[in-house]
């Protein structure tokens, strides 16, 4: 009898899936993963039944419960909602992007994993390439405190999703985490830290990453409107932007004294590339020492940044990657050349995150230069794109890093040798890198030039 149960509900689940399919759907399956799908499993079950297998305890791995409730749910919407349904994908990323906020709550507190439609997924890769149209800002979700006059608007609300209340005193909010150099963003006066409290119209508490995103993205030359609360400011500020065409680009230039000036916004797959070849010009002009500015940079590919990181480390580990119920595994630099030769500073803002905190961590630990400027923004998460059949794809977490030194800076950042804050201004006027008004910048030149002196008299 329970035999002829489980191959009932497999052919059941079969049918649903098959059904699905038909309708233009596609069940989770990974591409290229090791493990088998649930429907494989099931599938593979109901054949080995014919040949004598003994399928009943791989169809009892599977729960088959939340696919006979969603098919349960869509049929109703299919056939009693009051408006006929016209984008059923809506509906699957939309229960998909549900299951995944589960992980924003305790015990899991997972800000970034989260689910990109085929057009998302598209932009991603648009900006690993260097080149997209945008705003020219990294965000992301921070726990931060209710703004002022906020609470009372948001009084009796709950997020869709868990139930929160959102008038909470401290919640998730989307925030700024790095506005691109030269970028829409910049331009506005927008900082890292600054909390987005609506795109046009739109509240975006409530609302996951992805959506968020997909609010703020949009073909260049179109404006949109941002709320955006700071800290140290009575009331949020509507801030009108025009979305442009984006190219990020590692900038190098040579200033008084024999300095050279590396600014890296983000790690792409054309970073490292660049950077060295940056390196390259800037030694052939006569550099003595180096600026390197990783203020704003949000990161991006690991691999990318290891091979960055190696034109400084030389040998020896990067980072140390610990995946589910695995030790912590060292990355080690790529090139096996020596360690960086000249004195070097470092500048950080809370702008300064993942794969940027990585390089800055790596430096730090390696006592190859002084970090100068802001603590960073402390993302200590790997996080792996997973590509869906139908052109999605799952951003989730996968592993943790830790810096050479096994220092664990999730959440808690990465403090600076020395401490530079920049003015505190409410006006949303941009602070031109190396410009009058840039304080982080005065300081780490007197910080390099200081170290020059000491090599130069070392050397005499």
């Amino acid at each position: 009898m329970r035999m002829r149960y489980q191959i009932v509900v497999a052919l059941l689940v079969i049918t649903l899936m098959v059904s699905c399919f038909v309708a233009g759907k596609e069940f989770g399956a990974v591409t290229g993963g090791p493990e088998e799908t649930a429907a494989a499993k099931l599938v593979g079950g109901v054949l080995r039944l014919g040949a004598g297998g003994t399928a009943a305890a791989q169809i009892d791995d599977v729960s088959v419960r939340p696919v006979e409730t969603f098919q349960e749910v869509l049929s109703h919407l299919r056939r009693q909602y009051v408006t006929p349904i016209k984008k059923e994908d809506d509906f699957t990323y939309g229960a998909i992007r549900g299951m995944l906020s589960v992980l924003r709550a305790a015990p899991y507190e997972d800000r970034y994993s989260r689910l990109m439609t085929p057009d998302e997924y598209k932009s991603f890769q648009e900006e690993n390439e260097g080149h997209f149209g945008g705003i020219g800002a990294q965000i992301g979700m921070r726990e931060i405190d209710l703004p002022p006059g906020l609470a009372k608007e948001l009084k009796g609300l709950y997020c869709p999703v868990c139930g929160a209340g959102l008038s909470e005193p401290k919640r998730l909010q989307v925030v700024i985490v790095a506005p691109l150099p030269d970028s829409p963003a910049m331009r506005a006066g927008l900082r890292a830290g600054d909390q987005v409290l609506r795109v046009n119209d739109t509240l975006t508490a409530g609302l996951g990453l992805s959506e968020v995103v997909d609010l703020i993205k949009g073909p260049a030359g179109t404006s949109v409107r941002l709320q955006i609360a700071r800290d140290g400011q009575e009331k949020p500020v509507e801030v009108k932007l025009t979305r442009a065409v984006i190219e990020v680009k590692v900038e190098h230039r040579m200033l008084p004294g024999n300095i050279g000036y590396l600014q890296i916004s983000t790690f792409n797959e054309n970073t490292s590339d660049m950077a060295k070849e940056a390196l390259r010009d800037l030694r052939s002009h006569g550099m003595k020492g180096l600026l390197l500015d990783l203020r704003d940079d949000p990161g991006g590919g690991l691999d990318v940044c290891v091979l960055t990181a190696s034109q400084f480390i030389g040998t020896g580990p990067v980072v140390y990657i610990q995946e589910r119920g695995g030790k912590p595994e060292a990355r080690n630099a790529a090139n096996g050349s020596k360690p960086f030769d000249l004195p070097l500073v470092v500048m950080t803002n809370l702008g300064t995150a993942s794969a940027a905190e990585i390089l800055a961590g790596a430096i730090q630990d390696a006592k190859l230069g002084a970090l100068v400027g802001g603590k960073t923004y402390g993302k200590g998460l790997v996080q792996t794109v997973i590509p869906l059949r139908d052109g999605s794809a799952l951003v989730l977490t996968t592993a943790r890093y830790f810096t050479p030194k096994m220092r664990d800076i999730d959440k808690k950042g990465i403090e600076p040798d020395v401490k530079v804050d920049q003015p505190q201004q409410n006006e949303f006027i941009p602070i031109v890198p190396l410009s009058e008004r840039d304080a982080q910048a005065a300081k780490a030149l007197e910080v390099l030039r200081e170290m020059m002196s000491q090599r130069s008299r070392a050397a005499a």
